[in-house]
């Protein structure tokens, strides 16, 4: 049995870009870098620790030009609205470093 079964339902795709994140309608706005992202979320790495649950606004800055798979942008927004579905710290930084996954939120009309 897998310790951490795949819950995704869309494939995912490498890309390093830049976004800044806030809490949805609230200041400041922080720094990360996607790891990765399709149609249904994405993947950053940040030093700021986010409570699952929380829904957050995201906006993009600047894709990576040496960046891996720039050539698929599946799931690339350039603003977004996501909740954060699990944040866990990444060792072998000097600093505090966390690996946080989103789910986008779809509008609903």
């Amino acid at each position: 049995m897998k310790a951490n079964p795949e819950k995704r339902t869309c494939d995912r795709h490498r890309l390093k870009a830049d976004v800044m994140f806030s809490y949805f309608n609230k200041e400041p706005s922080y720094f990360a870098q996607t790891q990765n992202l399709g149609s249904g979320g994405m993947c950053f790495c940040t030093s700021f620790l986010l409570k699952p649950g929380s829904t957050v606004c995201i906006r993009l800055k600047k894709i990576h030009a040496d960046a891996s798979g720039a050539g698929c942008c599946e799931g690339l927004r350039s603003i977004t609205l996501g909740q954060v579905q699990w944040c866990h710290e990444v060792s072998g930084f000097e600093a505090a470093k966390y690996s946080v996954g989103i789910k986008y939120l779809e509008p609903t009309y």
